[in-house]
C-alpha cells in the first residue's frame, strides 16, 4: 500500500509541473558599409507601432485560416514594440555610420533631426514559420515633423529551421537596408554627400 501511495504522489507531483518558460529578444544584425550619400541631419526612430495582437509578451505566430497561435512558454524578454524600436535604431546606426542615428530616448542635439515612424501590419512568423514584416515607414522632417518620405515595405525571411526571434531580427535588418538605400537615393532635406 505504501508503494502505491508513493507512486501516486510522485505521479501527481509530475502532473503539477509546467514546461519551463523561455525568453527571447531581438538583436541587431550586421549591415554593409555606410552609403556615400546620407542625410546631413541625424535620424531618430520615434516609434514602431505593432498590430494589437502582437502587443503582448507571449510570442505570436499566425496559423492557418485566420487563426493565431499564442505560445504560453516562449515569451519576449521585453515589450516587442520597444525591442523593435531599439534594434531598428542600432541596425540603422551600423548602416548609416557613426553619429548618424540618435538612440531611442537619448537627448536630441540642437539643430534639425529627421524622425522615423514605422507602422507594421505584420511582424512575425506565418503558419510555415517564415517571418513576414509588412508595413509603412515615414521620415519626418522640419520643426513640424512633416512627412518627407514614405514607403511601404514587405520583407519575408525564410525560417531555415531557426527560431522566430532570429528571423524577426533579420527582417528588421533588411528593413534597415531598404530605409538606408531609399534615404541615400532621395533628395531629403539637409542631404549630405560623401559621408564616410
Amino acid at each position: 500500500m505504501n508503494a502505491r501511495l508513493a507512486f501516486l504522489l510522485l505521479f501527481l507531483a509530475g502532473c503539477g509541473t509546467s514546461p519551463e518558460t523561455r525568453f527571447f529578444e531581438l538583436e541587431p544584425v550586421p549591415g554593409g558599409r555606410p552609403p556615400g550619400t546620407v542625410p546631413a541631419a541625424p535620424l531618430t526612430v520615434n516609434a514602431v507601432h505593432l498590430p494589437p495582437v502582437l502587443d503582448r509578451l507571449e510570442i505570436v505566430q499566425r496559423g492557418t485560416q485566420g487563426s493565431v497561435v499564442i505560445n504560453g512558454t516562449d515569451r519576449w524578454a521585453a515589450p516587442l514594440d520597444q525591442m523593435a524600436r531599439r534594434v531598428l535604431a542600432r541596425d540603422l546606426a551600423v548602416r548609416l555610420g557613426s553619429g548618424r542615428v540618435i538612440e531611442p530616448d537619448a537627448p536630441r542635439p540642437g539643430g534639425p533631426v529627421l524622425g522615423l515612424v514605422v507602422v507594421m501590419q505584420e511582424f512575425g512568423a506565418d503558419a510555415s514559420g517564415d517571418v513576414v514584416l509588412e508595413g509603412e515607414w515615414t521620415v519626418l522632417a522640419g520643426s513640424l515633423g512633416e512627412p518627407a518620405l514614405r514607403e511601404h515595405e514587405r520583407v519575408v525571411v525564410a525560417s531555415r529551421g531557426r527560431n522566430q526571434a532570429v528571423g524577426m531580427s533579420e527582417a528588421l535588418g533588411l528593413l534597415a537596408d531598404r530605409i538606408v538605400a531609399r534615404l541615400a537615393s532621395h533628395p531629403a532635406p539637409g542631404r549630405q554627400r560623401g559621408a564616410t
